[in-house]
């Protein structure tokens, strides 16, 4: 079971005595509801909680509120526990849940940091033209979303992460998110751009796919299979970008995985941008992903035409080699992003699992301050 490190950090500290305020002796008069069993917890004063709480229960019918109002600690955690291993849940217990859910992803969003318009990369290297269309988020808040979000290992080195601007990618339905990375390896040569066999690389992609299995299995990861190409690589010659898409099989999961690429040549390296979702969102993530990689552009000194062949230095791969060494299939970061569709969008409702802990923070599910 994939447990995000919200969720192992925050458990520990978990006081649920100031998530809810005490129970009182005129609860059962507040809520229309049958009364609780004697041993059952018994509801609080709705007037003690927060703005944000108080929201959240006005959007529950009464039913719905009753249960939330008797849930303590080890009942939420039992609720989402059963929620999470696929359990049929009372009509209440579903609306809770999902309250919960859209409260939490509410409120860590509303930490992110978003920027429209034009945004400048690593000091200068380039500029992101993103509009009305795109947001951007900067390195730590994207370090936020793949940790505490997607549940992904810490450390990622990124220039940041581009989401679409009508759809958060906290979404567990259509939320997705595009990464953005610079590899500094030389300038690559797209010499070779016409003379690339895609049928061929892919069959030779399949093959060391399979054979990295071994070393995947050994890291903690899921075997998994190169499908096909779910978009065959193109070069846009005059943009000197190039971009393809593959489908993935990760054993256990249940659908396949797309991994849209996207590489703009510069002077000294490459900007990687990649999404990784669910197939199913290929069709939405496709001309979004094109029209991403028009909107970057590298500023004068770092642009393809600046290459200075007596000076600088140039890539050992071309093309070819830049869609097989870059394909993402190793341990690591997009290893670590595809591990998490194994579990699909469930993975979102851990949030709320370890919010319970860190909700008085998170999202000021507490007693109003005296």
């Amino acid at each position: 079971m994939l447990i995000s490190p919200l969720f192992a950090t925050l458990s520990v500290a978990l006081t649920f005595a100031d998530v809810l305020p005490p129970t009182t002796a005129d609860t059962a008069e507040a809520i229309e509801a049958p009364a609780p069993d004697a041993d059952a917890p018994q509801a609080a004063d709705t007037e003690d909680y927060s703005p944000e709480i108080l929201e959240l229960l006005a959007g529950l019918d009464d039913e719905s509120r009753a249960l939330f109002l008797t849930l303590d600690e080890a009942a939420t955690r039992e609720l989402f526990d059963r929620s999470q291993r696929g359990e049929q849940l009372s009509p209440p217990e579903r609306k809770v849940v999902d309250a919960l859910t859209a409260a939490m992803l509410k409120a860590f969003d509303a930490e992110l940091n978003y920027q429209f318009g034009d945004v400048t990369l690593s000091e200068g290297l380039a500029t992101l033209h993103l509009g009305e269309e795109f947001r951007y988020l900067n390195p730590s808040d994207a370090e936020r979303v793949l940790t505490e979000a997607w549940g992904n290992p810490p450390g990622n080195v990124s220039l940041g992460m581009i989401v679409p601007a009508d759809t958060s990618p906290l979404d567990p339905e259509s939320g997705w998110g595009v990464i953005i990375t610079y590899s500094e390896e030389g300038h690559v040569s797209d010499d070779d751009a016409d003379e690339i066999d895609y049928d061929e690389l892919l069959e030779q992609l399949q093959e060391a796919t399979e054979e990295a299995n071994a070393e995947r299995s050994a890291g903690g990861y899921e075997p998994m299979h190169l499908v096909g190409w779910a978009e065959p690589p193109r070069y846009v010659g005059d943009k000197h970008s190039l971009y393809w898409a593959q489908e993935l099989a990760v054993d256990g999961a249940p659908q396949h995985s797309l991994n849209y690429a996207i590489r703009v040549l510069g002077r000294k390296g490459v900007l990687e941008f990649n999404a990784v979702s669910g197939i199913d969102q290929l069709a939405t993530i496709k001309p979004e992903m094109e029209a991403i990689f028009a909107k970057v552009e590298f500023e004068e000194g770092n642009r393809y035409i600046d290459f200075d062949p007596d000076i600088d230095e140039v890539a050992a791969y071309g093309l070819g080699g830049l869609i097989a060494g870059k394909v993402a299939l190793k341990a690591g970061l997009w290893a670590g992003l595809l591990k998490l569709l194994i579990a699909g969008k469930k993975f979102i409702l851990f949030i709320v699992i370890g919010g319970i802990a860190g909700i008085k923070g998170l999202l000021g599910m507490r007693k109003k301050e005296s």
